[in-house]
């Protein structure tokens, strides 16, 4: 299993569950830790190429943004994957030693296996000597070995892995994620010059720091808990205080006077300020003015407005339940925020209520707290607010996102557009 010169990345059929994030994303674009998903396996696997097989409309707007022209099996040592499964070292060691003891076992070598937790195929290896011919049989026959053919081959029991069914998952294992990423970030001495020039540094080994960082006086950056990573070309204004684990994307800001507690991943392009905890904000998002965000998960082109706050406990201190469209899940968590789809904007001194769930493309303004499900489109946020007209929102889409020099592909406007239709027809036709 040394020899993996391929990785298939399989979204399973309960990606839905990732809501709002899977409106318009594929499962292994999920950031948990520094990376998304697949980013992690590429810095694993840094020889091996990776394909993926989801919903074809999601996975060809995964493709035309992340520019992955050649989605083409090979015949290859191939590992194949739910994106589902957080892509720890750890995880990836146990897989190589309980192939290895199995090969020691038999004598085989170089043979094709499932790994199972409980019964359940989590994971398989397949040797190249299994693959038939890389064609589009074997692109519609390898993804279905997790699911319908397991039992054809050797099953090896492994431990349960970290799995992420649903974005508060994400949110838990982030810390766990952070300090594993941190090895793929190089120590960087320069940077600890600035102590001289006001800013102060705890723990500085574990503290990684990109290229073409501005790190202001009065900074803090305390890593006695857990590395901060701070991406390229950073900046970082006066008198902000930063706690690890923390990830900091590239390009990122973090405006003056910001309070960035522990177990925060920000990914590229995000403008950050006030007082954050426990949180993920995928990228191209700003959290950038005063008001708390707390165990909560922005997607892209996010943008809360000034004094927006999120209650992430219940005056109960009860699990925290929510609505995904209309079914209820019991999150069995105690702290949960706001998980916030694509392209929705909150209003000043907006209000979010433990567990609030946001569709995308809402504008989304409270005269107290806004209710627990808000759907995607939604002109208020309200139960009874009016649809935000689909050829307005993709015209501020595409404002928005030139502004940082990027565009709305065809894909992703089909993608809106579906979800549009759905919402219209479910929650706000008369």
């Amino acid at each position: 299993m040394d020899n993996i010169k391929q990785i298939l990345l399989v979204e399973n059929k309960y990606v839905r569950s990732l809501y709002p994030f899977s409106i318009l994303h594929s499962a292994w674009e999920l950031r948990c830790g520094a990376f998304r998903i697949f980013e992690k396996l590429q810095h694993i696997f840094r020889n091996s190429k990776i394909i993926y097989y989801g919903r074809n409309l999601h996975l060809q707007s995964f493709l035309a943004r992340f520019n992955q022209y050649d989605n083409s099996p090979k015949k290859a040592n191939t590992l194949i994957l739910f994106p589902s499964i957080l892509p720890l070292k750890s995880y990836f060691d146990e897989l190589r030693a309980k192939y290895d003891d199995y090969c020691q076992e038999t004598g085989e070598k170089n043979k094709s296996v499932v790994f199972v937790h409980k019964g359940q195929p989590v994971s398989a290896y397949l040797s190249e000597d299994d693959i038939i011919n890389p064609i589009e049989f074997d692109l519609q026959f390898l993804p279905k070995l997790l699911t319908e053919y397991s039992h054809l081959i050797k099953n090896i029991e492994i431990s349960e892995p970290k799995i992420l069914n649903f974005l508060w998952d994400a949110i838990e294992f982030n810390s766990e994620a952070i300090i594993d990423d941190s090895n793929f970030f190089k120590f960087n001495p320069e940077y600890f010059e600035l102590e001289t020039k006001g800013v102060h540094f705890l723990n500085k080994e574990s503290i990684f720091i990109g290229d073409g960082c501005k790190i202001s006086p009065g900074v803090v950056l305390d890593a006695s808990e857990g590395p901060i990573i701070i991406g390229n070309s950073v900046r970082i204004l006066p008198n902000s205080v930063i706690l690890g684990p923390c990830f900091i994307g590239n390009n990122c800001i973090i405006k003056a006077g910001a309070k960035i507690y522990e177990h925060n991943s920000f990914g590229e392009f995000c403008k950050i300020g006030g007082e954050i905890e426990n949180s993920i904000i995928q990228s191209y998002s700003n959290k950038q003015h005063e008001g708390f965000l707390g165990h909560s998960f922005l997607c892209e082109w996010v943008n809360l407005g000034a004094d927006t706050n999120t209650s992430d406990l219940k005056n109960t201190y009860g699990n925290i339940k929510v609505m995904i469209e209309d079914e209820e899940f019991d999150t069995g968590r105690m702290f949960l925020g706001l998980l916030c789809g694509d392209h929705t904007k909150s209003a000043i001194n907006t209000a979010f209520t433990t567990g609030t769930i946001a569709g995308i493309a809402g504008i989304l303004v409270s005269n107290g707290f806004l209710p627990r499900y808000i759907p995607s489109f939604s002109w208020g946020g309200e139960n009874k607010s009016s649809i935000y007209k689909i050829s307005k929102a993709i015209e501020v889409a595409k404002i928005v996102m030139a502004r940082r020099g990027k565009n709305l592909l065809p894909e992703e406007e089909k993608l809106m557009t579906l979800e549009y239709e759905s919402t219209h027809n479910k929650y706000f036709r008369k």
